[in-house]
This record gives C-alpha cells, structure tokens and sequence, in this order.
C-alpha cells in the first residue's frame, strides 16, 4: 500500500473511532453537566492543573521519539518502557504525598483525597504510551481507533454510576482512572509487542536529543497555557473555574478533535516524508486546509448560538459560559490551523527550534493573561490570550517552522482564506435567521440555523470554487467509485461462478 493510501486509511479509522469516542463522551459530558455543579468541575480543573504537568514529564517526549526516529531498535522500545514506568511510580507516589500542599495552595481541603486517588492514574499511564506509540509507528489506526473507543466507553458508564449515585466530583476522577485501566488492557491485547528485561541507557541517549527539547517545548507551552487556570481558581474560586474551563472545553473540543485525528495520521507520515521536502510541503497545505474546511464553520457558528447551545446542552447554570464561549470561538479557528505546525517541527527532527520559539510564545503568553487577570474577570483573561496568540504571535509562529519545508504564511493564509470568507457568510446566514426564530424552541430554533449555516457554508464553497473543497470531493468521489467498481466487480464474480459449480456437479 502507497504511503498516501496507508495515510488516507489512517484518517477514515481515526476519524470513525473518533467519532465514536466523542458521541459518547459528549453524551457522557451532557449527562454529567446535568447531574454535577460548577464547583465539581472546578474541583478537577484546579487538580488537573498539576496533574497534566506531571503527566508531560512522565512522557518525556519520549514516546514522540519513537514515532519519528527512523532506525528504531528493540532496544530503544524496552529501555523506554522501562524508564517510563519508574517515573510513573515516582511521580505517583510523590503526587499523593503533595496532596496536602495542593490542598493548601488552593484553600480547598477537599482535594486531598482527590489528589491522592488521582495518583493512581500515574501507575497506569505509562504501561499504556509505550504500546499506543509502537502501534502507531505501524499506522496500526484501527487497533489504536478501537482500543481508545473501548477506553471512554468504560470511563463514562464509571462516572455516569458514580454520578447517579450522588458520589459528585468522584464521578470524574473515577472517569479518568477507568479510562486508563480500560486503555491498559485493550491497547496490550491489540498489540503483539511485549517489553524485553533489559535496559540500555546508550538507546535512551540516542533518543533524548530530540525528546528533551520535545520535553522543554511541552513544559513550558503547558504552563503558559495552564497560567489562566492557575490564576482564576487561585483568585477567583473553583465556581468560576469551573465556567471558564467549560467554555474552553467546549469550543476546543471540536479543534482538538480535528487536530486529534489529523495530527495522529500526519506525524508518522509526514515522518517518513522527511527526506521529500516538496511533498512535505504539499501534504501539510493539504491538511491545513481540511482541517480550516471542518473547524471554520463550527467556530462560526458557535460563536453565534453560543446563548441557545448552552441552554440546550448545559442548562440554566452554565449561562455564565456564553460570553466565553463567543471570544473563545474566534480563538478556536485560528488555534486549529496553528496546532498543525508542531507536526513539521516533529517529523524534521527540530524540536529544538521548536523549544525555542515555544519559551518566547509562553512568556508573550503569560503576560498576556496576566494582564487580563488584573481585570478581574474570566472574559478579560480570554481576550488577553486571543489578542496575544491571533495579533502578535501569529506571523513568527508559521514562518520559523515554515522554513523547514519551504510554506510560508502566505502559503497558509491563502489556502484558508476562502473557507474563512465561507464561514463568515454562514454565520451572517444563522445571525439573521436566529432573529426570526426567536419565539421557536430552543432545541428547534439550534436545528435550523444549524442545518440552514451548513447548507449556505456547502453552496459557498461551491460558488467561490474553494481548493481543497473541490480537491476533497474529488477524492471523496473517486473513492466512493473505486468501492463500487469492487462491489460490482465482486457481484459479477459470483454470478459467473455459480454455473461452474453446478456443472461440476
């Protein structure tokens, strides 16, 4: 098979077990909204804000680089294995040692113990990086696809038990141990790799250029990202810690979802480009544009039924999200396009100009919400990021990667320019409909605007003759032809056959 084709399989399995995943986890999501408060999701989210810190030490960038490395050994698959898993236990048992200071820091005694069974997820963790890494090295998608829709299935009937139940935040912690524990069992099942008793620290050596700066990069990105968390449910409380992570949440599930799926498929491809700079350049355009076709419109629209869509799906308590969700949605459609260049500094083995841009875009960051917290207000704060990421950040951030492969912004700019001036006429279509449909039901008034903005988004890109749009159907076409001509090919096989066998009888 063709790398494009093992490519093009690769994004149909992430995408379906994506899909998957996501359905239930939002019902999941939807439920646990209903059944908890506020103040339980800001609970997880002041934990979460050290707990996801550990867990990008624990991973050491090291995972990545045996995804990327190009003569990957036996030897460098254990040793990895091996010292991940050290760290794990170290780092569990150190989380749950700190749970008292953590609990001290925030003013909140409840978070001792939830910190502390948290920990478990530390032991676990690891024993799951390793085997995901090594099948997605294969581009094994749909052992990968299968194992982790297995994994949510389990963590939400965990929490949605719980929950039901009245065990509050519980709920959630216990959703994440579930989860892993789940994802231990499937992705060892789906893989037939198992680690040898052996240990080579040259093999560690090898790989540790690129993951330490891979680590740098992660360390100081994640912080600079976390600084808003930090700072409101430090100053303002786990109530409206709460609302803000939902908000953010909320618009970035369908970026992180895009990014997810094509992210998964184009880092080991894109890998094995590394010596073909043109393709590189032709395949990442390509990308960025798909995910600018899927992430634009959804951004436009939720920056305009934020009010409606939080009623429907969260309920009258979470109206404190609507205006976040508005400046956060023109943030999500930039981010969606930006996340993609972590994908070249990867697959060029340049983590370290990666690390280095990373420390100058997380200190403009942290000021930048710094400055939003003096205001006092969770809206400030994500202004502040939005303005710092889209207006000052944004030319630096595609050029010095960019000239790893030869794309400069320009490049970028163009290929999604057309799908941001669709987007925009969708969302002017929805605005105005939504002033006629005042008095329809919520859940009525939501389903037209939406179906209405997806037909306008579909006619506009077909009107303005968009690339990618054109060049995806073109695909989507030739592929839904191909499994025909093997249909039909299959049927006339089998009306042929069939005289033969009687006549042989």
């Amino acid at each position: 098979m063709s790398l494009s084709a093992e490519a093009g399989r690769g994004v149909a399995w992430t995408t379906a077990g994506k899909t998957v995943a996501q359905l239930v986890g939002v019902g999941v999501s939807l439920v646990l909204a209903r059944l908890l408060t506020p103040e339980d999701f800001g609970l997880l989210g002041m934990i979460v804000v050290l707990v996801g810190f550990l867990a990008v030490l624990a991973d050491m960038g090291l995972t990545a680089a045996i995804v990327q490395r190009e003569d990957l050994q036996e030897r460098h698959r254990s040793s990895v294995f091996w010292l991940m898993l050290g760290v794990g236990v170290v780092l569990a048992g150190g989380l749950a040692l700190a749970a008292p200071a953590v609990a001290t820091f925030y003013d909140e005694p409840r978070l001792t113990d939830l910190v502390r069974v948290f920990a478990i997820d530390f032991a676990l963790s690891p024993l799951v990086a390793v085997q995901q890494a090594v099948l997605l090295r294969k581009m094994a998608f749909k052992s990968i696809a299968l194992a982790e829709t297995l994994g949510v299935v389990v963590g939400g009937a965990v929490a949605l038990t719980l929950a039901l139940m009245g065990h509050g935040v519980w709920a959630l912690i216990a959703k994440t141990i579930a989860t892993s524990a789940a994802l231990l069992v499937t992705f060892w099942l789906a893989s037939d790799w198992r680690p040898r008793l052996s240990f080579d620290r040259k093999a560690i050596a090898e790989l540790f250029r690129f993951s330490s700066n891979l680590l740098g990069h992660n360390v100081v990105g994640y912080w600079a990202h976390q600084t808003d968390d930090l700072l409101i449910g430090r100053s303002l409380g786990a109530a409206p810690l709460g609302l803000y992570t939902r908000a953010y949440s909320t618009v970035m599930m369908p970026v992180h979802e895009v990014g997810g799926v094509l992210g998964r498929v184009m880092f080991p491809t894109l890998s094995k480009l590394q010596r073909d700079l043109p393709e590189m350049k032709r395949l990442y355009l390509r990308v960025v544009g798909a995910t600018a076709l899927l992430t634009f419109p959804a951004m436009a629209l939720l920056f305009v039924i934020a009010e409606p869509l939080t009623l429907v799906l969260f309920g009258d308590q979470w109206l404190g999200i609507v205006s976040v969700l508005r400046i956060y949605a023109v943030v999500g459609a930039f981010q969606s396009v930006a996340g993609t260049v972590s994908w070249i500094y990867k697959a060029c083995g340049r983590t370290d100009l990666m690390f280095r841009w990373g420390i100058v875009s997380s200190i403009v960051t942290v000021i930048a919400i710094v400055v939003g917290m003096r205001f006092g207000s969770i809206e400030a704060i994500a202004i502040a990021y939005g303005v710092a990421l889209v207006f000052v950040l944004s030319y630096p951030h595609f050029a010095i990667p960019g000239r790893l492969i030869g794309v400069s912004p320009l490049d970028v700019a163009r290929t999604v320019v057309g799908l941001a001036a669709a987007a925009l006429l969708m969302g002017g279509v929805a605005y105005g409909l939504g002033k006629l449909t005042l008095s329809l039901p919520k859940g009525l008034d939501l389903a037209l605007r939406i179906s209405s903005g997806g037909v306008v988004y579909l006619t506009c890109l077909k009107l303005l003759r968009v690339p990618v749009y054109l060049e995806l159907r073109g695909m989507a076409r030739a592929r839904l032809l191909a499994w025909a001509g093997a249909d039909a090919e299959a049927s006339a096989g089998t009306d042929t056959d069939e005289p033969s066998k009687h006549q042989s009888k």
